[in-house]
């Protein structure tokens, strides 16, 4: 215990404790190593941002499907649906955030957020799942990332609704951080223990190790992940395309991107580093770079991240051994006031892993161009963009594309596409290909379009 007194940090916090506090604190910090106490007592002062202490080039333009020679695609696409046959892929949703910004009381999984039938979040991707079962024929291995903050809940809502067989869903939960004010005093409970906070979704190399799901998988067959973030219902998880090349160009990490709307979205961009495919979080970009353009007049760093990756399972076990960097982010936290003896919440300094800080050890990392309308929108703000409204929106524009690729004798009525509620399920379709071939087999008259639900 000893050693452990001599960091700043903790000497400093302890200073600041009442008698009372003391013990609770002393249990708390032994949660993490001395090292671990070392490592953030020295990057806590550390303020040189990431973006501006390298040079950074555009990356050359991702690989595009629609480019590509229908010869050259329908090869690749074969090899991808070999390997879901094959039982190989994983599925991984990271869903360790709650739904405060969206003034929703909860594990963001559960957000209702179609627009017909107000299905959760974790509902759409467990009806994908269903889906791809019925394409393969085979049952699918989803593992979700929870925290300490969203674990109960969700586990109980899985049991509750049984939206996907739970003997394929592996709960596991993310690690811990300690955050510090910005006078550098750990933030605490008001008991005195030490105030923890998710470690980002980079923490989940390490959390599939300390939950024994690496061995788990391997013993399975995986050999490769699907990794999505909890908060976009439009991800494709039944892309054959996207593994296919994946496997094709012997890839371990690659990632689907979309063009960035204007150079102020909230994205992180990919950069070239000395020959190295990096990326760089919006907020350790500097502003200049943003709105830098290249000779053709596109902005010169544009490809942005979905947070829809692959990775390859090998991969995930070397990054399991890796310390990658923290980074600081200042938020709010919630911490005992010494002044006034009570929990206040003020801005303080959180620490987060980003997964795609692996990116420089891997093989053959890939980016992949899709749609953004098709793929992308994800629910992160209670209005403006990214918001539940435009999620909403998206998801509904999306599937009157669909409909007016339709061959059909009647003429679609007007009112069905001025409408604002219309649900295609993931069960019936997922993509348009697929989409169009089960039309095909439905009698579709004026009278179909009077419903609003699709399944």
């Amino acid at each position: 215990m000893k050693s452990y007194l001599a960091i700043p940090t903790i000497k400093k916090t302890q200073s600041i404790l009442q008698e009372k506090q003391k013990e609770a604190f002393l249990r708390s910090i032994e949660y993490k190593t001395v090292a671990e106490w070392l490592r953030f007592s020295e990057e806590l002062y550390d303020t040189e941002p990431i973006a501006e202490s390298v040079s950074y080039n555009d990356w050359n333009a991702p690989y595009c499907f629609h480019a590509l020679c229908p010869k050259y695609l329908k090869a690749v696409r074969r090899l991808g649906c070999r390997s879901f046959r094959k039982g190989q892929v994983a599925m991984l949703t990271v869903a360790g955030g709650l739904g405060t910004r969206l003034g929703f009381n909860g594990p963001k999984g559960l957000v209702p957020v179609t627009p017909v039938k107000h299905k959760t979040l974790f509902q759409v991707f467990a009806e994908k799942l269903k889906a791809l079962q019925q394409i393969y024929g085979r049952p699918i291995h989803w593992l979700v990332m929870t925290s300490e903050e969203t674990d109960t809940d969700t586990r109980k809502a899985f049991r509750e609704h049984n939206w996907y067989d739970l003997n394929y869903v592996h709960f596991f939960k993310q690690g811990v951080v300690p955050a510090f004010t910005e006078e550098g005093s750990c933030v605490i409970r008001e008991d005195g223990s030490v105030h923890y906070y998710p470690d980002g979704h980079g923490g989940v190399f390490k959390a599939l190790e300390r939950n024994g799901l690496l061995k788990a998988l391997k013993g399975w067959g995986i050999k490769y992940i699907s990794y999505f973030q909890v908060d976009n219902p439009l991800v494709r998880l039944d892309d054959p395309q996207f593994l296919g090349f994946h496997i094709y160009k012997k890839s371990e990490f690659s990632t689907k991107v979309v063009e960035k709307v204007s150079p102020e979205e909230k994205v992180g961009v990919f950069v070239n580093v000395n020959g190295s495919l990096r990326l760089v979080e919006y907020s350790e970009m500097p502003e200049a770079l943003t709105r830098q353009q290249d000779k053709a007049g596109y902005l010169a760093f544009r490809w942005g991240n979905t947070a829809i990756h692959l990775l390859n399972l090998d991969f995930v076990e070397r990054c399991a051994r890796l310390d990658l960097p923290y980074h600081k982010a200042h938020k709010k936290v919630q911490n005992w006031c010494p002044e006034q003896d009570k929990m206040q919440t003020e801005i303080g300094i959180k620490w987060e892993q980003f997964i795609f800080d692996a990116l420089p050890y891997a093989k053959n990392p890939l980016l992949y161009e899709v749609e953004r309308c098709e793929e992308f929108s994800p629910v992160k703000n209670a209005s403006g963009s990214d918001s539940l409204e435009t999620c909403m929106r998206d998801q509904v524009l999306r599937w009157k594309r669909w409909f007016k690729k339709v061959k059909i004798s009647v003429d679609i009525p007007l009112d069905f596409f001025n409408n604002s509620h219309v649900e295609v399920s993931s069960l019936f379709a997922d993509s348009l290909d697929v989409f169009l071939k089960k039309v095909k087999r439905l009698k579709l008259t004026q009278g179909f379009f009077e419903k609003l639900y699709l399944e």
